[in-house]
């Protein structure tokens, strides 16, 4: 499903069972599922409401959860509400007035200054004789605007400090164009863009692109045998930045006990 949709569904694996952080990513690793741009996490972020495995919860745009349960027994129920909102994503919540609806398209595509103007004309001048839902839902789209915006400003504050700065620095630039026009929108986004500037960060992308090179051979070979040494190297070489954990991280992976730093979390 991942390959199907790419960007429109994010994977977060989370490790729920008595084992250790090298068991449970090989188990990954071996069924080639670390390859799809996923996130692992032993964080416990909430219940799927039992205590079977395997389980999911699905969730929308707005974090809420849509589905949770069985991953067995739900599996075409899941399949079905992925389809329907990645089918109406650009559109906003469910029952959203049409006026408003062409808000969050413009949020879809990422734009937030020209969503933020529509947003803005909308309040002025509703144009529908259910007003009073025009504005609720106008208020309440104009609060997603500057919260999607603020989100993925700390995406990549995310990225940067763990060492993705070449996935961080594109998510920024990313949002550049979409916010031109306005002024505070685009004071953030140039605070943001800031933060990859120096001899420094620019060590670390050269780094990250080595790196993510290497990893992207390990992951699609299913082992670390042949990249194994040289992430170690990296973890050597960076000891003292974010890329440096996440290579020990990696060399971990590979099967591989760098003894250079402290434990990592399986994040």
């Amino acid at each position: 499903m991942k390959e199907e949709y790419g960007d429109d569904l994010q994977i977060i694996f989370v490790h729920a069972q008595r084992a250790t952080f090298e068991q449970s990513v090989n188990f990954a690793l071996e069924r080639e599922w670390l390859q799809h741009d996923v996130i692992w996490t032993s964080d416990y972020i909430f219940s799927t409401g039992g205590g079977g495995l395997p389980s999911f919860a699905l969730l929308d745009a707005q974090g809420q959860v849509i589905l949770k349960g069985s991953s067995n027994s739900l599996k075409g129920k899941m399949e079905d509400e992925i389809e329907r909102m990645v089918r109406e994503s650009g559109n906003g919540p469910a029952d959203v007035p049409s006026s408003v609806a062409k808000v969050y398209k413009e949020l879809g595509k990422g734009n937030h200054a020209k969503a933020l103007v529509l947003a803005e004309k909308l309040k002025v001048k509703p144009g529908s004789k259910d007003t009073a839902v025009v504005l609720a839902a106008t208020e309440a789209a104009i609060t997603n605007i500057h919260d999607d915006l603020d989100g993925q400003l700390k995406r990549a504050d995310w990225l940067l400090e763990n060492g993705y700065p070449i996935r961080a620095e594109d998510l920024v630039k990313g949002l550049v164009k979409g916010v031109k026009g306005n002024d505070t929108m685009t004071t953030k986004v140039k605070g943001g863009l800031a933060k990859f500037v120096g001899e420094e960060v620019e060590a670390q992308l050269a780094a990250d692109k080595s790196l993510t090179k290497l990893a992207n051979k390990m992951f699609s070979d299913g082992s670390g045998e042949k990249v194994g040494d040289k992430i170690v190297d990296i973890a050597n070489e960076n000891i003292s930045n974010p890329i440096g954990k996440r290579a020990v991280m990696l060399a971990r992976v590979a099967g591989i006990d760098p003894g250079i730093m402290p434990e990592v979390s399986g994040r």
